[in-house]
C-alpha cells in the first residue's frame, strides 16, 4: 500500500508545487492589472481570463495533494465521536463514492477535451486558442484525484486505525500517509 501511495503522492506533490507557483504568478499579474488600470488608465484584459483559468487549474491540480494530506473539508466532530469500526466504514464509503465520482468526471471531461481538440473549439473571449488548453486540468486533475481516493480507500481497508494514520499525515512536514 505504501508503494502505491508513494507513486500517487510524488506527482500530486509536484502538482501542488505548480499550483503554488501559479498563485504567486497570479498575484503578480493581478497587481500589474490593478496598478496599470489605476495609474495609467489602461487595463490588461488578459489578466481576468488568466486568473479565471488559473483558478480552475489550482482547484483541480492541488486537490489530490490536499486529499492525501488530509487537509480537505470534512466533519471531524462526527468522525471523532465514533469508534474505529464506524470510522472505517464511513471512510470506505466516502472513498468509494469519491473515487467513482472523480473517475466519471475524468472520463466525461476527457471526452469533452478530445472533442474540443478534434473540432478545434476556440475560446469565446480575447484568446484565440483552442478551448482544451485552459480546461485540460479538469480531466487530468480528476484522474489524479481518483488515484488519491484509491490510496485513501486502501488506507481505510489496510490500516488498523486509519484515522490515526490520516491524522498523522496531516501535512506537518511529513508526506501523505506517512511518506516523505
Amino acid at each position: 500500500m505504501k508503494g502505491i501511495a508513494r507513486l500517487v503522492e510524488r506527482p500530486a506533490r509536484w502538482l501542488a508545487y505548480f499550483c503554488a507557483l501559479l498563485i504567486l504568478a497570479m498575484s503578480f499579474w493581478i497587481t500589474y492589472d490593478v496598478v496599470t488600470r489605476n495609474l495609467f488608465g489602461w487595463a490588461a484584459p488578459w489578466a481576468f481570463d488568466l486568473s479565471e483559468y488559473s483558478l480552475v487549474w489550482m482547484t483541480f491540480l492541488a486537490a489530490p495533494w490536499i486529499l492525501l494530506c488530509d487537509r480537505h473539508v470534512r466533519v471531524e466532530i462526527l468522525i471523532d465521536a465514533l469508534g474505529p469500526r464506524p470510522q472505517r466504514a464511513i471512510g470506505v464509503v466516502v472513498s468509494v463514492v469519491g473515487l467513482i465520482v472523480c473517475a466519471i468526471l475524468a472520463w466525461r471531461t476527457g471526452i469533452a477535451a478530445v472533442e474540443y481538440a478534434q473540432n478545434d473549439v476556440k475560446m469565446g473571449r480575447i484568446w484565440n486558442i483552442s478551448r482544451i488548453y485552459p480546461y485540460i486540468a479538469v480531466p487530468f486533475g480528476s484522474a489524479a484525484l481518483t488515484l488519491a481516493f484509491l490510496v485513501r480507500l486502501l488506507t481505510y481497508l489496510g490500516e488498523r486505525d486509519p484515522e490515526a494514520t490520516l491524522r498523522a499525515s496531516g501535512g506537518h512536514g511529513a508526506g501523505p500517509l506517512g511518506g516523505t
